[in-house]
């Protein structure tokens, strides 16, 4: 990562800190919003210690900052364990605002399991949570099905469904409550962008300049994806991508981002020169 971020709004994870003995930015940003990593850790079933990442968050001080909260993520819970995951998440909103050092920083997370839950969740939140910003986690309709919005939503084409429950949740938000919406994970590509802030969302971040980089792609501002794995690589039904000579990506030539100003080659050795190139060209954070 770049460690002149002065004029950016950055996106990071407790998650990359939480092993460390001094948490420290290896960066400046403008502003920095730090995930909790919640998300990424119920995904590999591993528990977060919340003393651990509210002292993470405390070294790091950032402008933004959840607190540690128990979402649904894709595993199958009963409706009695996803009312004490709220319970827990509810908690510890209320012990980070008042036993942290991170008052004026926090967004707390809204979960919901059905549309009378997210009524009154939003209704407990709006009693009780001190911020100006909440953030859209784990929702569940009445037909069972899930969304969180960290992990559920495609590049491209978003769920109908997906989009509906959005939708509510924010408009649910918005009737009775003034607070700002965040939405994590939802800002993957400029029409994933555009949809955020029509469906009501103030900001969104997205992770997508890192997992395209991973699948080998990378993103030019003017024609799209090439991707420059070694082999033929397949994203989703049909989409079939063979790897670019580096004499085809003409469009590099013109890229002022620091990998493709410094050696394009790093682009075909590693998929950090492909985040790198990416964050310039996908609306990562807003």
């Amino acid at each position: 990562m770049r460690s002149d971020r002065q004029s950016d709004y950055v996106m990071d994870s407790c998650i990359s800190y939480y092993d460390d003995e001094t948490p420290s930015l290896q960066y400046n940003p403008g502003e920095l919003f730090l995930d909790n990593g919640a998300f990424s850790a119920s995904m590999s079933g591993v528990e977060l210690d919340a003393d651990r990442i509210i002292a993470v968050q405390e070294a790091l001080m950032p402008t933004f900052t959840i607190p540690l909260d128990y979402p649904f993520g894709r595993h199958t819970f009963s409706i009695p364990q996803m009312q004490r995951r709220w319970n827990q998440t509810r908690t510890n909103i209320l012990y980070w605002q008042s036993s942290t050092r991170l008052g004026g920083r926090l967004v707390p997370t809204l979960h919901a399991w059905s549309k009378r839950s997210l009524v009154d969740n939003v209704d407990w939140l709006s009693r009780n949570a001190d911020a100006d910003t909440i953030a859209l986690g784990s929702l569940i309709d009445g037909t069972g099905f899930t969304m969180d919005s960290r992990g559920y939503f495609g590049d491209r084409q978003p769920k109908e469904h997906t989009i509906d429950m959005v939708s509510n949740a924010i408009e649910a938000i918005h009737e009775s409550t003034d607070f700002n919406v965040h939405l994590m994970g939802f800002g993957s590509s400029p029409m994933m962008l555009h949809l955020a802030y029509f469906l009501g969302a103030n900001s969104t971040d997205s992770s997508g300049h890192r997992r395209k980089a991973a699948y080998g792609k990378i993103v030019l501002q003017s024609t799209g994806e090439r991707y420059l794995g070694g082999d033929p690589g397949v994203f989703g039904k049909g989409m079939e991508l063979t790897s670019k000579r580096k004499s085809d990506v003409m469009e590099l030539e013109t890229c002022s981002c620091d990998i493709c100003l410094t050696n394009k080659d790093l682009l075909w050795q590693g998929w950090k020169a492909r985040a790198l190139h990416n964050e310039l060209h996908l609306p990562h954070l807003r």
